[in-house]
């Protein structure tokens, strides 16, 4: 069986290949070739993306296709709407053309046609794009992943330089989920006939962002205080946020926060797929 991953290299892509490595044929759909071979430790075999995003498609004719391809924040030209939808769509039309057996796609939890925020507006196009394709899919919808690479962890240490204290929404939940987690359930929709399905991926607990704040801080080992507000307080400071070269919250990330990150219930989730849940705080 071969599988081209697309988003190999990222944060969650690391521990899906390192998952599969041993499994099957793993493709990766890469940018740096020789970077991507030293990381897998040449256990993976490559194809460039650099000039054309669909080649590795049409050349290697996988049997399944995994797509991990997203942003955070738009720069420059890398939009919402070309990360999180046209590349998709481009991925799925090849995808058709070469008999891909399973497209396995990355969204988030929130996805919706109707959010005003166009991060989870993008994802839900890209998901419907997929349903009504004729392609096998399965479709995995994570709320915050958590693991050694998370960039949570990354902003609270640059922002810990300067910031005597941090504020936290406390009116705003979020169900984490553990990366070694999310790496199984992609392993579970490959390695099985699962087809067709959309699955929300949540850790056991729900807790607020100033327990996750907390968390962060002592994982990386600095000491700051975590002052509960209410969500609002960030509307209010959005203006000088966008005034920071690298700001902490965008306006379509303070759209994210208005509804809580938890799982709805309303689609299976990583029990149905694993039987049992890891800590989301132990990695």
């Amino acid at each position: 069986m071969k599988i081209l991953i697309y988003g190999s290299t990222g944060f969650v892509g690391k521990y899906v290949v390192n998952k599969l490595i041993g499994k099957a044929d793993v493709f990766l759909a890469v940018r740096d070739e020789t970077k991507a071979k030293n990381q897998f430790n040449g256990k993976v075999k490559t194809s460039s993306i650099l000039y054309d995003l669909v080649a590795p498609i049409l050349e290697i004719k996988p049997d399944i296709v995994i797509n991990l391809i997203g942003i955070l924040r738009e720069s420059h030209d890398n939009t919402f709407e070309k990360v999180h939808y046209e590349i998709p769509k481009k991925l799925i039309d090849s995808s058709l053309r070469v008999g891909v057996s399973k497209f396995i796609q990355m969204s988030a939890l929130g996805a919706n046609l109707n959010s005003k925020s166009r991060y989870q507006k993008t994802k839900a196009m890209a998901e419907e794009y997929l349903k009504k394709s004729g392609l096998d899919y399965v479709i995995f919808r994570p709320s915050i992943i958590l693991g050694k690479e998370q960039k949570l962890f990354e902003d609270f240490k640059k922002y810990s330089k300067i910031a005597p204290f941090f504020l936290a929404p406390c009116d705003a939940k979020v169900q984490p989920v553990n990366v070694y987690d999310v790496a199984d359930c992609f392993e579970k929709a490959v390695n099985t006939q699962l087809k067709n399905q959309i699955f929300e991926l949540c850790g056991p607990k729900v807790i607020n962002y100033k327990e996750l704040f907390e968390f962060a801080l002592k994982y990386i080992g600095i000491k700051r205080p975590v002052i509960p507000v209410p969500k609002k307080t960030f509307l209010l400071m959005l203006p000088i946020f966008s005034i920071m070269p690298d700001p902490i919250m965008t306006l379509d990330q303070y759209y994210m926060l208005e509804e809580d990150n938890v799982c709805s219930g309303s689609y299976p989730g990583v029990k149905d797929l694993l039987g049992n849940l890891r800590d989301p705080f132990s990695f």
